[in-house]
């Protein structure tokens, strides 16, 4: 991507990209480009994100240091064999698919990161996607203030919780 970076051009109001063919990679690095340009100018801004990848929490935390009131809106399945039905049903439909090796690693991925990230955050509310709608199970204030949602809390639910109080508190 670097040796690529002399097609892409800032004007006033747009980025422009010439003479290279285009891929979801690309996307990627540009959009991590603009979330930076972002932070630099205090802007408020929001983005999305698979979360298996660490940079995405550093980015948050990041946003936080530099005086941000930071959100996390994460939705999770019971498990990912759950996302592998929903992407087969996706392609179905024309959509695009994903390898269920990738969702499998991404699943893990994102759940392992997730307590650092509510830690990174001012508030996060949790949802989950198991059934037919997404449902919010908790909602964490400040990484110290948990108010869960519904009775029985999926098990990601009380993992990630469970991370959460460790980082904060890590003595048994």
């Amino acid at each position: 991507m670097a040796c690529q970076a002399e097609h892409f051009f800032i004007t006033a109001q747009s980025l422009l990209i010439e003479g290279i063919t285009f891929t979801s990679y690309h996307a990627s690095v540009v959009a991590d480009f603009i979330r930076h340009q972002l932070l630099v100018q205090s802007a408020s801004f929001t983005f999305e994100t698979v979360m298996s990848d660490r940079s995405k929490v550093e980015f948050i935390k990041k946003a936080k240091a530099m005086g941000y009131r930071t959100y996390l809106y994460f939705v999770a399945t019971e498990n990912p064999s759950i996302n592998i039905n929903r992407i087969a049903i996706r392609v179905g439909e024309g959509g695009h698919n994903v390898t269920p090796e990738k969702v499998h690693a991404r699943y893990h991925r994102c759940l392992a990161l997730l307590p650092e990230a509510i830690q990174a955050t001012s508030r996060a509310y949790l949802f989950d996607n198991s059934g037919d709608t997404a449902e919010l199970e908790a909602e964490i204030t400040d990484a110290s203030i948990v108010e869960y949602k519904i009775d029985e809390v999926p098990e990601w639910c009380k993992v990630a919780i469970e991370g959460l109080e460790r980082l904060i508190d890590p003595e048994p």
